[in-house]
């Protein structure tokens, strides 16, 4: 069955307008027809399967059939903070956390970070990266989007994490892994994991991390780009701490 993100649909919807990118989705890219059986979900949990009543020249309405709250999210409330890398690197990165499971994606202009954090675009970047979290979610299944931001700088991108497993994931660390950070730190609710750029973390950033209470572990002798290493961690988490595994 083929999924839509419709933000404003509610329980009590008798009829949902498509319109915008997901009916260019449904009328032109799947080339849908009336009488189709479709999903919709709101991206707050909320999913309702109908059959598409009209096409026109610019909507779809669907005639709604059953609702539910479908439960596909992680038990643990997993976050990603990572350094700004270049390129399409953050869209991979941002759809691959939202098959995964991640409640949250954080980016932060790190000390070595090659891209310029421009406030002027923070907004339409924004935009951009919560239609790939949209586009992930239709295909994996999930109902509930992750929260996207971009934070000022680490120290904002790493406070108000009380609570969770705090784990920083440094080149410099040679001996304790992931799973040496189990023990000793509240892994109840879940976990922050913190990444650094392509060139990896500045000591003034290892430093911080450290003094906010952050463990430091290694990803292996191995040296794996920041978007990999994002997933790593991601995977590693979620079958530690999630529904992975």
């Amino acid at each position: 069955m083929r999924r839509f993100f419709v933000e404003d649909i509610r329980e009590d919807s008798a009829t949902v307008e498509v319109a915008g990118p997901e009916f260019r989705h449904l009328g032109k890219a799947l080339r849908l027809r009336e009488g189709a059986i479709v999903s919709l979900f709101n991206g707050n949990g909320l999913e309702l399967t109908g059959r598409v009543e009209t096409i026109d020249a610019g909507r779809a309405v669907v005639r709604v059939g059953s609702i539910s709250w479908r439960i596909r999210e992680s038990p643990a409330d997993i976050s990603l903070v990572a350094g700004l890398v270049k390129g399409e690197k953050p869209d991979l990165i941002i759809q691959k956390a939202t098959e995964l499971g991640i409640k949250e994606i954080t980016f932060y202009p790190a000390d070595r970070s090659v891209p310029v954090a421009d406030e002027a675009k923070a907004d339409e970047r924004l935009v951009r990266w919560r239609r790939i979290a949209v586009e992930a979610a239709k295909q994996c299944g999930r109902t509930v989007l992750p929260e996207i931001d971009i934070a000022p700088g680490l120290k904002a991108a790493i406070a108000h994490r009380d609570g969770l497993l705090k784990v920083f994931f440094w080149e410099g660390e040679k001996k304790r892994r992931f799973s040496g950070a189990l023990s000793g730190q509240n892994a109840s609710r879940g976990a922050v994991l913190l990444i650094g750029p392509e060139g990896g973390f500045s000591d003034e950033e290892a430093r911080i991390a450290l003094e906010a209470g952050f463990v430091s572990v290694s990803l292996g002798p191995r040296t794996l780009r920041a978007e990999t290493a994002a997933i790593a961690a991601m995977v590693m988490a979620q079958h530690a701490l999630g529904d992975m595994g």
